[in-house]
């Protein structure tokens, strides 16, 4: 059973990075509204139903605070994508990153040695706890408009995507918790079925607009990092799940987390060379910005030849 929990995560996460590659690929110079009309990016987002499948799996199997981590890796994935995208070629340090980040991704569910906990989750207590998590991403979303800093909308975008995200696998898990017992047209009269499309939809709208707002680098990382401490966090405390809760294991599970975010922002922040190629190019495309009239070269403006008589 944890082998074919295993076994679906790692499918899941290899989609995941080759529909990540693409869109981030197409989503860096197109804005949102023109990317249905991109054939990739359509692509790329079919790939959305198999990957949520191969997850939805891969939850049936075995618990989230084991599932999720795998998946959240899926940037890892994203590299031979990005690479063949660019036609280039990982460098070493890329291949050592992904080294320490799976290494780190392994000390980290070892560890914590996750088991799913088979008790149906209080609907009650999830919804308020959806509900809040709703309300952290909007206020994410919202916090580039309140606070003006260069830089901050690409991570804030991250935070949000990655709480939409996160709360989806949880709410995924909930649903197949929820089932035995219950006839299949019941769950069209409960609101879990819902809460997953919104955060689904949401979730790929914010990201897509993280993706046009910076590198990978700015968002990606901490889209995965708030993705899986939010969904291990649900799934001991909402969802039932165990973990070990030893000093040890706790601060193996930290130190393991913090490799995985420093290893998932080298991917990230190794953009290819021809994507920065394209932007000094395209910078220099750019038509001349026009000068006023008062100080172009071609001779004195109208007005200045009104108050000389001319």
């Amino acid at each position: 059973m944890i082998w074919s929990a295993v076994l679906f995560a790692l499918a899941s996460a290899t989609t995941t990075g080759l529909s990540t590659a693409v869109q981030h690929h197409v989503a860096g110079d197109v804005p949102l509204a023109g990317l249905f009309r991109r054939p990739a990016w359509v692509a790329s987002l079919a790939l959305a139903p198999v990957g949520f499948g191969l997850h939805a799996a891969a939850l049936h199997f075995g618990p989230i605070a084991l599932v999720q981590p795998i998946v959240v890796v899926g940037v890892a994935a994203a590299l031979p994508f990005r690479a063949a995208l660019s036609r280039t070629r990982p460098r070493g340090r890329e291949l050592v990153a992904v080294g320490l980040t799976l290494a780190a991704l392994a000390a980290f569910l070892l560890a914590s040695s996750p088991a799913a906990g088979r008790t149906p989750p209080d609907l009650g207590t999830l919804l308020v706890a959806a509900v809040g998590c709703g309300l952290v991403a909007v206020l994410a979303a919202a916090l580039p408009r309140v606070v003006r800093r260069p830089g901050i909308r690409a991570p804030a975008l991250g935070v949000a995507s990655g709480v939409l995200f996160g709360l989806m696998a949880v709410l995924i898990d909930a649903v197949q918790l929820w089932l035995p017992g219950h006839p299949p047209g019941a769950l069209a009269a409960i609101w879990l079925p819902y809460g997953v499309v919104a955060c689904g939809v949401g979730g790929l709208a914010v990201n897509q607009l993280a993706y046009a707002a910076g590198p990978l680098s700015a968002s990606m990382p901490v889209l995965n990092v708030v993705n899986c401490l939010l969904t291990v966090g649900f799934g001991v405390t909402v969802l039932h799940d165990t973990v070990q809760t030893s000093v040890w294991s706790l601060l193996v599970a930290v130190a393991a987390l913090l490799v995985i975010g420093r290893g998932l922002w080298s991917l990230a922040a190794a953009e290819p060379a021809d994507a920065v190629a394209d932007s000094v190019s395209a910078r220099d495309r750019r038509p001349p910005r026009r000068t006023s009239s008062t100080s172009s070269p071609e001779g004195p403006s109208a007005r200045e030849r009104a108050a000389s008589g001319c």
